[in-house]
Formats: structure tokens, sequence, C-alpha cells
């Protein structure tokens, strides 16, 4: 963030160099977990090596994994506030003049810190009161707990030290504004506490649900980081329910198991997966594949980076890299070939989601931990409907191709031995996800394991192919830690959300509610949809996954939906949202890399979100799009 135009360039001072020691002092302690996690998967590599061939696994590989994770992500949680890279809805700040920016800033970087020590007295009691061992090792869990509270520590030092530093810049601004900051920053904590420690015998639970939701939306707008405002909510709205000790021992144990839970293993390794590929060139490979076999067609080069995007995304699994690869890669030669900037801005901003269907998919992972249901199944599921988005973007680009030919200009048919020559780069990574993928589906290993099988495979190729340097390596190892420690402090943040949401009887009202008027599932399903996607604009795909799976599980039970079937229509309308106008996520992202104006990114968008609600309807109408390929592999 930039200082005000009027104001003068800071200097060097004690709280500038307190920050400098506490990033070098976080950036070590996120090296040491960076280090667990490696152990992490190379534990986990060994363990289906030798069970598959000596059958003789690692005794206690599991525990070891599980009590190593909480190391992982609270070894860099402080490093990624230093970062600035938690999770932020920024919708509203952005369109703030600098000086309010930083002085609403800094009233909510003292909200932060609040609940950071909330964190610390949480999880710090847990860990004086605990005396349980792990089953098989034996190992005690209080010290890993401690681990826990002291990764908060630092992390209260960083929030701490950011909002002293931003006071200082309002300061500098007017007394009117830094009045303003501390007002707005402690007022609403003191309220907050006032709220945790008393009861409201007026006010049901459904209501102080609703209450909390809209305050926890309210902290979002004002731009409090996504895991901490929904750490808030759920833990003051928790207490005014249940009471403050019961919501306190809850919090403590929801900060322990939210991050050493084994069932998020597998988010951990192929987003390290997706790192290995996306640092050692392998897009580049998939995008000369696609682009040499089929870019002499009409929009052969778009519809080239719609299939490489496909294919990156069955090594990435999310939303955004593929779209952030193949900008690199494919814009600057669409743009070569006289392609509409429109067409090409517009293919690879919407082509990324696709990664977020075809397996391994990291909001499959996250959605079947939510709704316990199967991960390999939730990965067959996502298959089929990932193909046919691939095809109905082709389609897309097709159509606006004849409409309009000087969009897609057609180039030279690259010869049989060039195009021969791109498959011998590109087999390695296929072969890589036929072993992953297919190993999970085959039932050799599970999820998690195959994520570390997937994640060693592709540092492996990415070395053998001479693209993995030392600095590669490192960049990927930190851009790992760093999405480790913003997922899981959104993940922890989430649990508390849904213990509170529980407790309001919010999801249980509403499916009672919605069983009552006797709705036909078509409307439902209809309103839903609607629902999702107007969220989608503004709420970050990761909380909105984790706030609204809880809420409308039950609702799905009402009408005994296939819970696998509605995973993935959730994560088709989770994608949709990142791709829709006016606040779409992956619209901005390419807009800033491509240098494009924002209206141009809107009227882009707008074919491709035509094809994606064509595909919803597709999964809606014909279920087994879906649910086929699950029920060959039972």
């Amino acid at each position: 963030m930039s200082a005000p135009a009027h104001s003068e360039a800071l200097s060097a001072s004690p709280l500038d160099a307190a920050a400098q020691k506490l990033t070098t002092f976080c950036k070590w302690l996120s090296v040491g977990g960076i280090g667990c996690f490696l152990v992490i998967v190379l534990i986990t590599f060994f363990d289906v090596f030798l069970r598959s061939l000596f059958s003789s696994p690692i005794s206690g590989a599991h525990e070891v994994t599980e009590m190593l994770m909480p190391i992982v992500v609270f070894s860099g949680i402080a490093y990624t506030q230093c970062r600035k890279s938690h999770v932020t809805m920024d919708i509203f700040t952005e369109t703030l003049k600098p000086d309010s920016k930083i002085t609403l800033e800094c009233s909510t970087t003292i909200w932060s810190a609040a609940i950071c020590c909330v964190c610390i007295w949480a999880t710090g009691r847990l860990a004086s009161n605990t005396t349980t061992i792990t089953h098989q090792l034996g190992l005690p869990i209080n010290p890993f707990v401690w681990f826990v509270c002291f990764g908060f520590c630092t992390l209260l030092a960083a929030f701490v030290i950011d909002a002293l530093r931003l006071l200082d810049r309002v300061r500098r601004i007017g007394k009117g504004h830094a009045a303003f900051a501390i007002l707005f920053g402690v007022i609403p904590v003191l309220i907050a506490w006032y709220v945790a420690t008393h009861r409201f015998p007026g006010l049901g639970a459904v209501n102080l649900g609703i209450i909390g939701l809209c305050v926890m939306l309210f902290m979002f707008i004002c731009g409090m980081p996504v895991a901490f405002a929904l750490m808030a909510a759920g833990f003051v709205f928790s207490c005014a329910i249940r009471g403050f000790n019961p919501a306190m021992v809850m919090f403590g144990q929801v900060m322990f198991t939210g991050s050493s839970s084994y069932n998020w293993v597998p988010l951990m390794f192929f987003m390290l997966m997706g790192y290995f590929c996306y640092y050692g060139d392998l897009g580049r490979d998939l995008y000369s594949f696609a682009r040499n076999w089929i870019g002499h067609f009409r929009g052969g080069l778009a519809q080239g980076s719609v299939c490489a995007c496909a294919a990156f995304g069955a090594v990435v699994g999310d939303h955004l890299s593929g779209s952030i690869a193949m900008n690199a890669i494919a814009l600057p030669e669409m743009r070569a070939n006289n392609y509409d900037d429109k067409l090409a801005v517009g293919t690879l901003a919407c082509a990324g989601v696709i990664g977020s269907l075809i397996p391994p998919s990291t909001n499959l992972i996250m959605y079947g931990v939510l709704a316990e249901q199967s991960v390999s199944e939730l990965f067959m599921a996502g298959a089929i409907p990932g193909v046919i988005l691939t095809i109905l973007f082709c389609i897309t680009v097709w159509i606006i191709a004849v409409l309009h030919p000087s969009a897609a200009p057609t180039i030279a048919k690259v010869p049989m031995k060039e195009r021969m020559r791109t498959l011998k780069y590109t087999l390695p990574i296929l072969v890589l996800f036929v072993l992953v993928i297919g190993g999970i589906y085959g039932g050799i290993f599970t999820p998690a394991e195959g994520g570390g099988i997937g994640a060693v495979g592709a540092f492996l190729v990415a070395l053998f192919m001479r693209r993995m340097t030392m600095k590669k390596f490192i960049a990927a190892l930190n851009d790992s830690a760093k999405f480790i420690a913003m997922c899981f402090a959104v993940l922890t943040g989430a649990a508390m959300l849904s213990y509170f949401m529980t407790l309001s009887r919010i999801p249980t009202v509403m499916a009672s509610s919605i069983a009552s008027l006797e709705l036909s599932g078509g409307l439902t399903m209809l309103a839903i949809v609607i629902v999702m996607i107007v969220l989608g604009c503004f709420v970050p795909a990761l909380p909105l996954l984790l706030v609204c799976v809880p809420i409308f599980l039950p609702i799905a039970a009402v009408y005994h939906w296939n819970l696998v079937w509605f995973g993935v229509l959730m994560v088709i309308l989770l994608n949709m949202g990142t791709i829709t106008p006016p606040f779409g996520v992956n619209l901005f992202v390419i807009k800033e890399l491509a240098k494009v104006p924002l209206n141009t990114m809107f009227r882009a968008a707008i074919p491709f979100a035509i094809a994606m609600t064509v595909l919803v309807a597709i999964v809606y109408f014909i279920p087994q799009t879906a649910l086929w390929l699950p029920s060959v592999f039972k």
C-alpha cells in the first residue's frame, strides 16, 4: 500500500526496524515449517513405497503427519501476515481514498490483534489442561498445542507492529483520522467483549445467528482478513448463545484440530504438486502441445489455451493457477497473431476454473471433508463435468470466431514432426496424472498418499527435464507454505463459524422452512444457484465454500439429493462467481496481468459465464454426468 500523496516519505524508524527484525524471524520460522512439510511429504511417499513393495508401511506415519501439520501451518502464519497474504475482501476498501483506506486498515488490524489474543488464551488454556496422547505412538499432544499458541503469539506481534506503523501513518495524515482509527478499532472490540461475556435471553439463537452473520459480512466489507473475521464472529456469538467458558474450550480445540486433521493432508500435497509444476514450466509444455495440434483451427490458439488450462488443472487443482500460468504463455502469442484482446483475456480468465473440477481439485477436497463424503468419489464425479466444461468453452470460442472472424485469425498448420516433438515433453506430465489419479481411483492409495506421490513425482519430472533450479525449488516451497498458512487460517476460522451455525440452528430452521413450503427441488436449486452466483461475485471462493456448505447441506438432505452430485454443483457455482462481473476475482487478476480495461474483462467473461450456466443445467438435469464414473469404480 502506498502512502498518501501529500504525506512525507517515511524515514527509517524504530517501528520499521522492529518490523524488519520480526519479518526476518518469521521468515526463518517459516523455513523450519517448510522443513517439517518436506518430512511429511517424504514420510507419505516412503510409506506408500514400502507398503506396496515390501508390505511394510511406516508405523505411526499418520500420527506423525497429524502432529507435524500444526507446525507447518503455525510456523508460517505470522510470515504470511508480514507478506500481507491473508485473504481479504477488498471490494469496498479499494474504492476508498488512500487516507481513508489506511485509517480503516489500522482499525481492522486492531480487531485482528484482539481475536489473536483470544486465540492465544484458548490454545494456551488447552495446552495447559490436556494430557491426551496419540493412540499408536503415544505422543503427547500438548507440546504441539503449545506450538500453535506460540504461532499465534508471533502473529500477534506482527499485528501489533502493523497497527502501530499504520497508526503512525494515520497520525501524519491528521489528528481526526488518528482518533477515528483508534475509536473504530477499540470500541467494536469492547462491544464484542461485552457480547461474549453476557447472555441475551430476549434474543433467540436464530436471531443471534442472523446478527452474527451480518457482523461477519460487515467485517469482510471493512477489509478485515477473512480468517480472523470468521474466528471473531464464530467465537463472540457462540459465547452469546452457549456461554463464555464452553465456547472458549471449543475455540481452543478448533484451533488445534482444524490444523491437525489428516483429512486436510491432500490439500497440502496437491498444492505443492501444483507449485512444482508451475515453477517447472510444465504448463508451457501443455500449451505448446495444444497449440501445435489445434492452433490452426478457427480460434485454435484460444481453444488451445482452454485445453492447456484443463490439463494444467489436472495437476494443480484450483481456479486461478491455470489462468495465471497461461496468461504468461498464451497471451503474448495470441496478441502476436492479432487475436482480439476481449477473446484472448476472456478465455484465459475463465478457462482456469476448469481446474477446480478436473481432479485433483482443492475445492472438491474441502467440500468432501465438510460434507463427510469420499474425496476419491468426488474426484471421479468432477472429471466428466470438467471435460464437458472444456468442450463448452471450446465451442464458445468457436462461435465467437465464426461470428467475428477478425477476432481469431487462423495461423499456419504446424508440421507433424514438430507436433510429435511436443508430445515427447508432454508425456511425462500425462504419465504423472495417470499415476496419481489412476492410483486413487484404483484404490492403490488414498487421496492423501496420491498427493504425496504427485508432489514428489512433479518435482522429479521438473528435475529430470532440467527445469527445477534451487531458486525455483525454494520459491515453490515458499509459495506452498504461504498458501497453506493462509488456507488453514481460513479453515480454522470456518470451523468455528460452523460450530456457531450449529448452535444458532439457522441451517436446521432454513431446511425445515423450505420443507414446509413444499417447493419443488428445481425451484430450491434455482434459489441456491442465484444465491451462490450473487455471493460469489463478492466473497472469495474459499470462505464462500466454507460458509455455505454447512448451511446448504441440511437443505440437500430435505430433498434427498446425492451429496456427491450436490458437491459438484456447488463447486461449479463457486467457480461461476470467480468469473462473474462485477467482482469475479479471476477477472481482476487477469485484468492486472494483461493490462486491459475492466469493462473489457466484463464483456469478455459473459459468453463463458453463459457456458457455465449450460453446464449447471446439464449436471442438474442429467445427474449421471457426475455420478456415472463413481458408480463404475465402486
